[in-house]
């Protein structure tokens, strides 16, 4: 869609275009998984009468990169990618040079000493905090410049929430932080040092209770949420994760792989994925089929460390990895799948966790097998959809799942997939209209459920 496009819409509903200030340090022409959600709200907000001002950081370091994701937005759609000016890494460049000469090294050693510490202090609550530091300015300006009416930030990283939080204090602009993973309660959060929790955790309280509305993807994490500020569940709001129709056009490729049963999972396939009993689950389902290797393929695409590689390969499973590919391919591989997977380990809370590729899944029509938690939000959305098997974190409950998808792909009466009829509500289109919605009530005074604007949307409020 163009800019006259955006214009013809807004003139048919009779409303100006807003401005809403997205602040997401990764996002395209940065790639990974966890760029798609702010992608995709920017590339359908301007349907919605919302013009995206983006604010990100340039060559984000430890993210892939992914040009394509940007071809779908609008002209609308104004992307500030700002670099970490580097300071610091210049001075303590130019003090290294000093270390070995004589009572200048001392002074050196002190200095960068003390560099030390204030590097720590600057990295709070992560590693984009210079960069975060450094926006704030510049930001002020533009926001009166662009006459922003709302300010939106995605976790993670924090410092996201942490500029916007500082924006919002310097400018009172009404402010919407989405959460798309748990903080300081997601079951991954390994911070060594206590007097760092307590810090990421006293920061968390302050954005939950400083933001105007706080967004949660899971009805469960949004609720874990909501907790930590009880007098104010109204403004604690779920928009789940979703997926763009036009990359799954309604026809589903046949896998066409010959004469293997290929499982994929698709994403970054770590630590926390490849756990005990799927690995110990896929050996016992390799005894039991009493057949080659070559009749099963386990297909890794994303990133995977060499560890997590060998430990595969230690099960004896024959696998493929492709490292990382751009999304576009990642969809063409989800589609050419006999089964594809979804792992999470145990821990606390990670029943609440719905990866986000799960509603890709959903939509490119193979069965998903799902191992997890049991009783978690992964298995209730694969069974309200009819999408595919379940199996908790037991090996031998993973071996039977694989055994009955496995069979029934040889019997030629291979699972099916999710029934399209379910898939509306996770469209991407559907899931920016309700972010809409929210951004028309805080500009229009009000938050509620209950109360609709021109446009209407439902809100689902905890």
């Amino acid at each position: 869609m163009n800019e006259s496009a955006d214009a013809d819409i807004h003139r048919e509903r009779g409303k100006k275009s807003n401005r809403v200030l997205m602040i997401a340090a990764a996002f395209p022409p940065t790639g990974g998984p966890g760029v798609q959600r702010s992608a995709k709200f920017a590339q359908y907000l301007p349907q919605f009468g919302w013009r995206p001002l983006v604010w990100c950081m340039a060559d984000p370091p430890g993210f892939p990169s992914d040009a394509t994701l940007a071809n779908d937005f609008p002209e609308s759609v104004v992307v500030h990618s700002v670099p970490d000016d580097g300071t610091m890494r210049k001075v303590r460049k130019t003090l290294g040079k000093w270390m070995d000469n004589g009572v200048a090294s001392r002074l050196a050693a002190a200095a960068d000493w003390r560099l030390d510490r204030f590097d720590e202090r600057r990295a709070f609550p992560d590693r984009f905090a210079p960069w975060a530091w450094q926006s704030v300015d510049p930001l002020c300006e533009l926001v009166v410049q662009e006459k922003v009416d709302v300010i939106y930030s995605t976790f993670s990283p924090a410092s996201n929430h942490l500029l916007a939080m500082t924006l919002k204090e310097k400018t009172q602009l009404p402010w919407i932080a989405d959460f798309r993973d748990l903080w300081t309660d997601d079951y991954r959060y390994r911070e060594p040092s206590p007097s760092r929790r307590k810090e990421h955790r006293q920061l968390e309280q302050r954005i939950l209770e400083a933001a105007d509305v706080v967004v949660g993807v899971t009805r469960r994490q949004t609720e874990i949420l909501a907790e930590r500020v009880p007098d104010r569940w109204d403004k604690f709001v779920t928009i789940t994760n979703g997926f763009d129709p036009a990359e799954f056009p309604a026809e589903v490729p046949s896998a066409d792989r010959g004469d293997r049963f290929v499982l994929a999972h698709v994403g970054r396939f770590d630590q926390w994925r490849a756990n005990d009993a799927l690995l110990e689950g896929m050996g016992y389902f390799l005894e039991s089929i009493g057949e080659p290797c070559g009749a099963f393929e386990f297909r890794v695409v994303g990133h995977c460390s060499e560890k997590t590689r060998a430990r595969v390969g230690q099960c004896g499973v024959p696998a493929t990895f492709t490292g990382y590919v751009s999304h576009g391919e990642a969809v063409a591989e989800m589609r050419r799948a006999d089964a594809l997977l979804v792992s999470i380990n145990d821990g606390p809370r990670a029943d609440t966790t719905i990866p986000g590729k799960l509603f890709e899944y959903l939509a490119a029509g193979r069965p998903i097998l799902v191992v997890g938690p049991e009783g978690g939000a992964c298995e209730e959305i694969v069974r309200n959809c009819s999408a595919g098997l379940v199996a908790n974190l037991d090996a031998s409950t993973v071996a039977g799942a694989l055994g009955a998808l496995f069979r029934a792909w040889r019997a030629g009466r291979p699972y099916l997939g999710c029934d399209p009829r379910f898939l509306h509500p996770f469209t991407r289109g559907e899931l920016t209209r309700k972010l809409a919605g929210l951004m028309n009530l805080l500009i229009g005074g009000r938050l509620s459920s209950k109360q609709q604007m021109d446009d209407p949307v439902e809100v689902d409020v905890v």
